[in-house]
């Protein structure tokens, strides 16, 4: 099969991203996978929210990669002096809309009307994840009402109780939950303290090549090839639209992907294209 030059052309070009200010990558705690054996009633639960990790460090808002964000100057006025961290958040199913609203370079002050800053942490405070967290409520607490909110904790019992509220929430349109052990001290870097839960998993690779499309996809990429950090290699061919697939990410570019277990080789299971990774 012969590709047309406009395909080439889509499957070998890169789109022009617009550059924002990059600083190091900041240390901030990440989540291991939820397992049976967690004693539940060391921890409260929350409510995953599909938004842009974000780190208030007292002058400017970033991203956990580093990238400082173009922000109205009224949507941070109102935060501390000190560093607090949360979640852009849009509502449920509104990824698209916090992914397009907090990367631009120019902040459209339409769009960021539309967005709450969710917090949830305290990442330069030394106390227990309790005294963070009251220290927070009532940090928020005059705040009421406005784009600033507190993510709300909850107590879970019995994993029958954290099931059933996983399930409420996802019926909801919600992602999934987050569980955050009481007593545990801030750390960077992956920690059991912090825990998600979710009917589904999420990965991330990087694309390394492509499979053209054939059929009705002649013409357009029809799969990525895509490596793990692993280094296991394997094709993604679900999740993309026809906009995607014209022109789809370039080679280097991290993307994440949804998927449903592993094959018996490591494979990801039906895997999905969820989005590029741009924070």
């Amino acid at each position: 099969m012969r590709l047309t030059p406009i395909a080439i052309a889509c499957l070998l070009s890169s789109p022009i991203h617009t550059v924002h200010a990059q600083l190091p990558p900041l240390s901030v705690m990440t989540a291991t996978v939820y397992h049976a054996d967690l004693n539940l009633s060391e921890y409260w639960v929350s409510e995953k929210l599909d938004g842009i990790r974000a780190i208030w460090d007292g002058s400017s808002l970033r991203t956990r990669g580093g990238r400082e964000l173009k922000v109205p100057a009224w949507f941070t006025r109102p935060l501390p002096s000190y560093a607090v961290e949360g979640e852009l958040w849009a509502g449920r199913g509104n990824f698209h809309l916090v992914q397009q609203t907090v990367l631009d370079q120019t902040p459209v002050e339409n769009a960021w009307q539309k967005m709450r800053f969710v917090l949830f942490d305290l990442p330069t405070d030394s106390e227990s994840y309790a005294h963070r967290y009251l220290r927070l409520s009532k940090w928020v607490q005059p705040l009421k009402g406005s784009h600033i909110e507190l993510i709300e904790q909850h107590k879970i019992d019995s994993e029958t109780a954290l099931m059933a509220k996983l399930d409420a929430i996802v019926e909801q349109g919600g992602e999934g939950v987050m569980l955050k052990r009481i007593d545990s001290l801030y750390q960077s870097g992956r920690s059991s303290d912090l825990v998600k839960l979710k009917k589904y998993q999420d990965g991330e690779a990087t694309v390394i090549g492509y499979k053209p499309g054939k059929g009705k996809l002649l013409g357009m990429m029809g799969a990525l090839l895509v490596q793990l950090p692993s280094g296991q290699q394997f094709y993604l061919g679900g999740g993309f639209s026809d906009e995607q697939r014209k022109t789809p990410p370039p080679i280097g570019q991290q993307i994440t992907f949804r998927f449903n277990g592993y094959t018996q080789n490591g494979i990801p299971k039906f895997a999905r294209f969820i989005r590029q990774r741009k924070d």
